[in-house]
């Protein structure tokens, strides 16, 4: 397995700026316990359940970031680089933005979101 650098890494989110710097996604699965009176193994089984996604991203601020908290149906794109490698695309739902304002640095915005549906993955 190859080593790849995020310098080409890129998210495409309907109404954020092109000024994005990092983002993140989760990929969760429940676990439904199975466990029974019956089980004489004392240990407990458990089945697959539900799968969901979520993640965040962080850019640098701009007036031109339209996303607000609450804006759904919004279709983001995830990719490792450009077109080389990993690519997630989804729907969304904005859970959350902050604004962080230093002394000496450049102000930056961070988004939540949680995902809607499937994930598709392509390579």
């Amino acid at each position: 397995m190859a080593e790849i650098s995020g310098v080409d890494g890129r998210v495409v989110f309907t109404g954020a700026s092109t000024y994005i710097n990092t983002w993140t996604l989760n990929l969760v699965g429940d676990a439904l316990e199975t466990t029974n009176f019956d089980d004489s193994s004392g240990s407990r089984t458990y089945i697959s359940g539900l799968r969901g996604w979520s993640g965040s991203f962080d850019c640098f601020y701009s007036t031109g970031n339209t996303l607000v908290p609450g804006s759904t149906g919004t279709t983001i794109v995830l990719g490792t680089s450009s077109g080389i490698t990993g690519v997630w695309t989804g729907t969304a739902v904005v859970t959350g933005m902050d604004v962080t304002t230093p002394r000496d640095g450049l102000v930056t915005q961070s988004y939540s979101f949680q995902g809607s549906g499937t994930l598709a993955t392509s390579t």
